[in-house]
């Protein structure tokens, strides 16, 4: 038994086309009010949630989970998904799945109840939420989907201060939203700024957090990191994912070609002062500026 129906329920539900509310008895509601409803009646009251979680396990059941054309989802692509979501203040959430996917929506907290609704794609889930703390200190959060259904979620990144400048905060993020339509020479140059100042609060949030090292599994792109410095990838090295978050691959060319161009003649070298982190913290926001004033 492969874990494809708790991926069912968690991820695929938030692409289905109709609305609702998803309740862990397994109840639908397609009344638009009621899901507006549910959001005044359950405000965030929790900070457990804050930060962002990785999945590393689930708790299955008897019951297989079935597709919407009533088929097992055995063997699927949906088997092997990744889960990488994080929570804000706000009532915002982001996530993003192996493959680059990446959406947004709203949460909120039931202390009732102990469960959380989750806002995306026009639908509402209700899922029930339990911590506990791991051997190795880092928090633990279960997402139970039903009584025979659970996700465990461990934590990646404790929450930020100032969480407008978490990496994965959505506003830090629009680079991974693909456009509908070729962009000119100005979008692009703004989409790479973006990319950019994802990757700076990278940097900051891992010397904020102490963290020995820096991961960029969820933030694959053309950057090459030394230690320090900054550099580019080379051109058959681009990731897929990150071409995918353009238009057409031809956009995704335009917009490495201007970034190495800029990066090669950019004098940016830092200070030669701090931890490496610290000085491509700095290399990288000069580049940055650089980019928007095109010196």
């Amino acid at each position: 038994m492969t874990f494809i129906k708790i991926i069912f329920l968690f991820i695929l539900i938030m692409m289905m086309q109709h609305r609702g509310i998803i309740y862990r008895t397994g109840k639908t509601t397609v009344a638009q009010k009621e899901v507006v409803a549910a959001n005044e009646s359950v405000l965030p009251k929790s900070k457990n949630l804050l930060g962002s979680w990785r999945m590393y396990g689930v708790n299955q059941g008897d019951p297989i989970a079935l597709g919407p054309d009533g088929k097992t989802l055995e063997n699927t692509p949906m088997s092997k998904k990744e889960l990488f979501i994080s929570f804000f203040p706000d009532g915002s959430f982001t996530q993003i799945r192996d493959n680059n996917v990446y959406s947004v929506g709203k949460w909120s907290y039931d202390s009732t109840s102990q469960s959380i609704f989750l806002i995306s794609e026009r639908i509402t889930q209700e899922v029930g939420v339990s911590f506990n703390i791991a051997e190795n200190g880092l928090r633990v959060m279960n997402f139970e989907f039903n009584p025979k259904e659970s996700m465990l979620l461990m934590e990646y990144g404790k929450p930020l201060s100032n969480y407008r400048e978490d990496p994965f905060f959505a506003k830090n993020n629009q680079w991974r939203i693909k456009p509908e339509k070729a962009e000119n020479g100005g979008q692009l140059r703004n989409r790479l700024s973006n990319y950019l100042l994802h990757n700076i609060y990278l940097l900051k949030a891992a010397k904020i957090r102490e963290h020995n090292r820096v991961s960029w599994e969820f933030s694959e792109g053309i950057l090459r990191i030394y230690n320090p410095g900054i550099g580019v990838v080379k051109p058959g090295q681009v990731p897929a994912a990150w071409i995918n978050t353009f238009y057409s691959q031809e956009d995704a060319q335009k917009a490495f070609g201007m970034f190495e161009d800029f990066v090669a003649r950019s004098k940016f070298k830092g200070s030669g002062k701090g931890t490496w982190v610290e000085q491509n913290y700095k290399i990288l926001t000069d580049i940055r500026n650089g980019l928007a004033t095109g010196q």
